[in-house]
């Protein structure tokens, strides 16, 4: 999974990176679609196919964003400072989109700025609320990059499996004692999902993979 698993998928997202960036002089465009893949390839699972999967939700809901235009930046440049090891990737995500905002003329750069940020706690009220719903365009963001959870039990084993391999630095008791304590947060709050069509389609199945990785990480701490 460390990249696109075929070569038409990576024409597909360079496609939608022109698309978006059509206001882009060559070299500044050229210069960040670099950055972007450079980010992502090496990764296990925040890479490019994660970017991908992120875009085929938003596809699916698009005409129900406030700011499709933002929302797709966000999808972006969510990922692209990654570390397992700090607690400031979102932030420093978020300086890499005015970096990109400064050498063009992207505007909207505070509210794209601020979905990045607002969307590393992968939480909001909505998630916390019992039988309450969210549709603005953070409750889509997170509700994307969460959307794996929800995958078939043989994607999602897949997706756990590149998930360990982003944590290569810690030890397999570390790891299923940090893991465990994320999966049993996710199953206390109300929603995993916020938004109601996401809910609606990926909700019960997420928390069965939830459950059944739990389960297997336990046995094995």
């Amino acid at each position: 999974m460390a990249s696109l698993k075929s070569p038409m998928s990576l024409a597909h997202l360079r496609a939608r990176w022109d698309d978006l960036t059509s206001f882009v002089s060559e070299a500044p465009k050229e210069k960040w679609w670099k950055l972007i893949v450079d980010a992502h390839s090496s990764r296990p699972f925040y890479n490019l196919e994660h970017i991908s999967d992120m875009f085929e939700h938003y596809d699916q809901y698009k005409d129900q964003l406030k700011d499709r235009y933002a929302t797709a930046f966000a999808v972006f440049f969510k990922h692209i400072d990654y570390d397992v090891k700090a607690s400031d990737s979102s932030e420093k995500s978020a300086q890499q989109l005015r970096d990109f905002a400064q050498e063009t003329t992207l505007d909207q750069e505070n509210y794209i700025a601020d979905l990045i940020v607002q969307s590393g706690s992968n939480c909001t009220e909505a998630h916390l609320t019992k039988d309450e719903t969210g549709n603005d365009d953070l409750h889509f963001l997170i509700d994307f990059d969460s959307a794996y959870l929800g995958a078939s039990p043989a994607k999602y084993k897949e997706y756990t499996e590149a998930i360990r391999k982003e944590y290569a630095h810690l030890s397999d008791a570390e790891y299923a004692e940090q893991r465990l304590k994320l999966l049993q947060l996710f199953l206390m709050i109300p929603n995993i999902y916020a938004t109601k069509e996401m809910r609606q389609c990926f909700e019960q199945q997420a928390r069965d993979n939830i459950n059944k990785e739990i389960g297997s990480l336990s046995g094995a701490n």
